[in-house]
This record gives C-alpha cells, sequence and structure tokens, in this order.
C-alpha cells in the first residue's frame, strides 16, 4: 500500500505565509503601535525573512495596511455570521450596530482600525477600504431602510454611527468599571438607533 502525501502547492505555500505574516503584524502593531513597530519584531514572529515582508506586501506601511483590512474582514465577518436571520430593516441595523461596539473593545480592533488606520493610511484611502466591509454593510442596510429623505444620506449616517461607535468603544475602554460602561454605551447607541428609525 502506498501513502501519498500531497505536498502544498506554491499557492498554498504563499497563502500560508501571508497569512502569518498578517497574524504576526497584527500582534506587534497591536503592543507597539505602527510609529514604534519593528519589521525585525514582525519578522521573528512571523518566522520568515525580511524579504519574505517586501515580497508579499512592499514594506511596513503596506502590511499595516493588510493587517487593518484584515480586521474590518474580522469585523464583518463576525457581525453578519451572528445577526439572527430572522430580523431585518432597523432590527438588523441595531443588532450589527451593537455587536460592532462589542467588538471594537478588542485592543487590536482600538488601535489598529480606529486609531491609527485613518492617519497611517490616509484618511480618503482609509474610507476606501471601509466601504468594502462593516461600514460599506451599514451604508447598505441604511439605504435599504424606509423613511429616507434627502436630508439623510446613507454614507453620512453610517458615518456618525460608526463616529459613536468608535467614541463608546474608547469611552468604555477608558472607563474604571468597563461592564456597565459598555452596557450604558449600548443603551445610548440604542436610543439614538431608534430615534432615527422614528424620523
Amino acid at each position: 500500500m502506498t501513502i501519498s502525501l500531497k505536498m502544498p502547492t506554491k499557492a498554498e505555500q504563499s497563502t500560508t505565509t501571508r497569512s502569518r505574516i498578517i497574524a504576526a503584524g497584527q500582534a506587534v502593531f497591536t503592543k507597539d503601535g505602527y510609529a514604534d513597530a519593528s519589521l525585525s519584531d514582525i519578522v521573528k514572529k512571523a518566522k520568515v525573512t525580511t524579504g519574505a515582508i517586501y515580497h508579499h506586501f512592499g514594506g511596513k506601511k503596506e502590511l499595516f495596511a493588510a493587517v487593518a483590512e484584515h480586521l474590518e474582514q474580522v469585523i464583518l465577518n463576525e457581525v453578519t455570521t451572528t445577526t439572527p436571520p430572522e430580523i431585518s430593516g432597523w432590527e438588523a441595523l441595531e443588532w450589527g450596530a451593537l455587536k460592532t461596539l462589542e467588538i471594537s473593545m478588542r485592543p487590536e480592533i482600538q488601535r489598529i482600525v480606529f486609531r491609527e488606520a485613518p492617519a497611517v493610511i490616509g484618511l480618503i484611502e482609509w474610507r476606501a477600504i471601509e466601504a468594502k466591509y462593516a461600514f460599506g454593510m451599514m451604508m447598505q442596510t441604511l439605504a435599504a431602510l424606509p423613511q429616507q429623505t434627502p436630508a439623510r444620506t446613507p454614507e453620512v449616517t453610517a458615518q456618525i454611527l460608526l463616529g459613536a461607535i468608535t467614541e463608546a468603544a474608547h469611552a468604555v475602554a477608558l472607563s474604571d468599571k468597563p461592564d456597565e460602561a459598555l452596557t450604558e454605551a449600548k443603551a445610548t447607541l440604542t436610543v439614538m438607533l431608534r430615534a432615527l428609525e422614528k424620523r
């Protein structure tokens, strides 16, 4: 009997290496921030060569952008996979906003996505990336909701909601009583969303 061991293809090896570098980059950028993050630390953590980082990403800034975009995908995946299938419309928007707030409490999301990405990547470029993920989903949901008026454009409303979620997440993270602060933040965000629904 011959046992055949299938060797990974070059494409599979490349995907694996890229994922390892992104995971290592996420850990180092979260701990040290973009400015102080060292490529040598990322190389050691990912167990790759410096050349591998330049080959897959081009440099430190491009790697940071890839890590930030990966985290946007994480947020989108968690929101979409946990939303109850029986809800829709404003109820689904409320669920998604509150879930995003919960996810935003994670250190890597706070530091990389909300605090540093707009400055490191550039606000316009980062908005374009956001539009492909959870922020984009929020705009699409708003556009499909009833009671839309010319005064309430999906992009502006979604940006205001994202800002509220971001500030709420920061406030909870800085609180001496984070559990109580999170409960209060959720309640406040819910009031805002339901007020929008009634406009």
